[in-house]
């Protein structure tokens, strides 16, 4: 039987179906796991303070004193920190053992879902590391959460299927607006069979690319005839170009082959500015030893976040995250869409508020102009906003020579 999903590393997923009582075991765990975190953080705050009583003083291995010659451990934190440290997690781990044994429901209501989404965004890689239940598997669900597979959603349609891929910190819940169903619905008549792909976006995106890739490499059925279109919001987006170079780069997956197009809303395909911001924010803390511990919390946010900062598909080549554009497919059509919230050309590099226009408009990974890549800017819209407006459907019926709406 196919599975309905995976993990990002290739195994089998954490059970989708929460109860209200999972839940709040889950959220206990997590609480204390986080605590056990901050513990580290202030214990290395006070060792820090018996080494460098004054905020600048520059510590004893390089101040060539006696007897240290060798940096101290940065993770060595007093004993009593470290006790109380080893107690929350154990506590932790058993409550994780404990969510296995509750009972479930088919899924999370919406709010708590959207809750989730967020949570796995900013932490989910701290999640997928810990095993903590919450980490969110890589799945298909229907407009309504329920999980399905692709042998399902492939069994019913007639001309082929194309699934949505959200965006950081969001669900298939964002994409639920009147403009989306009506597309929905246009393409449902058409026989197209879609989805809406969930996945933990805490971790890098290279690593939910090639997750994706590989969950489409071992369930796509390769004896049909139909045809795979993939529509990614922001981070989605750059999941989709990702996914698209593991298949054919790495897995050497027929699936590609099946792609008759991929439309990236609003990704940042060149990085995202205010992530850019806030890690060179975060790095002025490490200009006293009295402060550097507290970069661990600004590095709290996740690698999918920090992922963001250039728009890497791949992991990075080197330490200073270099790497070369990666050629676009141009086997299949491309759709980059962008917004922006005025119509002030000034303001260009504002964008939507989150992804400035160039950015959006693929400069560097997609020709200035090429017959399989079209491009749209769309005004007066911010960056979630444009998942309900119709002019993003009117652009994508177009894109799909699907007729209009009358």
């Amino acid at each position: 039987m196919e599975k309905a999903a995976m993990s990002s590393s290739g195994g089998e997923g954490y059970s989708s179906g929460w109860s209200p009582l999972r839940w709040l075991v889950g959220l206990l765990s997590l609480a204390l796991r986080s605590g056990s975190e901050l513990t580290h953080v202030v214990g290395q705050m006070h060792r820090t303070v018996s080494d460098s009583p004054l905020p600048f003083t520059l510590p004893p291995f390089l101040a060539g004193q006696p007897g240290a010659d060798s940096p101290p451990d940065g993770n060595a934190i007093p004993k009593t920190y470290l006790l109380i440290r080893l107690l929350l997690e154990q506590g932790a781990d058993k409550l994780h053992q404990l969510v296995e044994h509750l009972p479930s429901q088919d899924h999370l209501p919406t709010p708590l879902r959207r809750v989730h989404s967020g949570m796995n965004g900013v932490i989910g890689d701290k999640l997928q590391e810990w095993r903590h239940p919450l980490a969110q598997p890589l799945e298909l669900v229907d407009h309504s959460g329920r999980g399905l597979t692709l042998a399902q959603l492939q069994a019913r349609s007639e001309r082929g299927v194309l699934l949505f891929v959200h965006g950081l910190c969001l669900s298939e819940f964002d994409w639920q607006t009147p403009a989306n169903h009506r597309f929905v619905q246009q393409l449902q008549q058409q026989g197209m069979g879609v989805a809406w792909v969930r996945y933990n976006s805490g971790l890098p995106i290279w690593e939910n690319g090639n997750a994706f890739s590989r969950y489409l490499h071992e369930h796509w059925q390769q004896d049909s005839a139909q045809s795979l279109t993939l529509i990614g919001h922001s981070m989605g987006g750059l999941i989709i170009r990702s996914a698209l170079h593991h298949g054919e780069h790495v897995h050497n997956s027929d699936w590609v082959n099946a792609i008759e197009g991929a439309a990236y809303l609003a990704s940042p395909h060149s990085g995202a500015p205010l992530e850019k911001i806030g890690n060179f924010a975060n790095s002025l803390l490490g200009v006293s030893p009295y402060s550097k511990p507290l970069m661990a919390l600004g590095n709290i946010r996740s690698l999918g976040i920090r992922s963001l900062r250039h728009g890497h598909i791949v992991a990075p080549a080197d330490a200073a995250e270099n790497q070369q554009p990666l050629p676009f497919n141009p086997r299949i059509r491309h759709l980059l869409l962008a917004a922006k919230i005025g119509d002030d050309p000034a303001k260009r590099w504002l964008g939507d508020g989150l992804v400035p226009v160039s950015s959006a408009m693929g400069e560097e990974h997609f020709p200035a102009s090429h017959e399989q890549v079209d491009r749209v800017v769309l005004d007066d819209v911010g960056h979630i906003r444009l998942l309900g407006d119709e002019r993003t459907y009117d652009a994508l019926r177009r894109w799909m020579n699907i007729p209009p709406l009358q």
